[in-house]
């Protein structure tokens, strides 16, 4: 993300009660709380999360929190329904400004996936790959890579509705997280991980370069789970498994699954393309219109 002018995001914190004294969840880089937002007449409950990090000096803490503080002013400014909307910010959540966000009843994709695998229509399905590629391409179009597209950073509403959420923040986790950031960002991420993010140099050292096109690879990864209603590589259960598979250049097998029809696999294998470094891999707008087309064959 790149800096624009625009207002800081509001400061809650004042607005703010806790549903709990510890989070209610923990993700492997990141805590969230579940807290009610109060504000005159109104109240509605809502998610704040906090990253993690390590903290070498005050000088550190001043570098990280301004970053910090200018990626979340680019998140504030954006609007659109299938993103999730950054309501403003507040302290005391832990050592650096945490995000406000709406509160997603359904959770993440995949919890959701895992509740109604059985009960999902092809359209209910469509309807999720439709909303993901309609936020990717927003993202796109304003020049914001998500960088960490997964079936944790795709929640879903009440109405089953999906938005995006956790954009353009992978950089920020690598550099707060510093030398553990390898193992926070293999707390379940490569399974929808383009290869190519995981290069490395002679000297072994991690090479993270998200892009629009290891986007769309993760995308074609959510599509799989989509129809699948499991995640990917799900005969493999260690997150080494998966980062061996990836070296090796073995992909997901093909679900059985009357959801997955000839085409629709096809266009998973096209966002899969490795050559050129995924340069052959469609847009996120080539997504959207063949969600949509197959989508209109209901």
């Amino acid at each position: 993300m790149q800096s624009h002018r625009s207002k800081p995001p509001l400061d809650l914190t004042v607005n703010l009660f806790r549903q709990s004294i510890y989070p209610i969840a923990y993700g492997g880089c990141s805590d969230i709380w579940k807290c009610t937002l109060k504000q005159d007449p109104q109240s509605r409950e809502i998610a704040v999360k906090s990253i993690r990090s390590h903290i070498l000096d005050d000088d550190d803490m001043h570098r990280k929190s301004k970053k910090l503080r200018r990626e979340l002013k680019v998140w504030a400014r954006l609007k659109h329904e299938n993103i999730l909307s950054l309501l403003g910010v507040a302290t005391g959540f832990g050592p650096f400004t945490a995000m406000v966000c709406p509160w997603m009843d359904n959770g993440t994709l995949t919890s959701y996936l895992e509740r109604n695998k059985e009960q999902l229509s092809l359209r209910d399905r469509l309807e999720l790959l439709r909303d993901a590629a309609a936020g990717l391409r927003y993202l796109h179009s304003c020049s914001v890579v998500h960088g960490d597209l997964t079936g944790s950073n795709v929640l879903v509403s009440a109405s089953g509705r999906a938005q995006l959420s956790d954009f353009g923040l992978s950089g920020i986790v690598k550099e707060f997280l510093g030398t553990s950031y390898l193992s926070c960002s293999m707390n379940g991420t490569a399974r929808w991980a383009a290869p190519e993010i995981f290069t490395t140099h002679g000297d072994e050292s991690l090479v993270w370069i998200p892009t629009e096109q290891s986007d769309i690879y993760s995308f074609g990864s959510i599509m799989l789970q989509v129809c699948s209603g499991d995640v990917p590589y799900v005969n493999l259960q260690r997150d080494v498994q998966v980062l061996l598979a990836l070296s090796k250049g073995v992909k997901p097998s093909r679900p059985q699954t009357p959801w997955m029809d000839d085409q629709f696999w096809d266009f998973i294998q096209r966002c899969w393309s490795t050559e050129e470094y995924g340069a052959k891999r469609p847009s996120a707008e080539e997504a959207l219109n063949f969600v949509e087309g197959e989508l209109s064959l209901l």
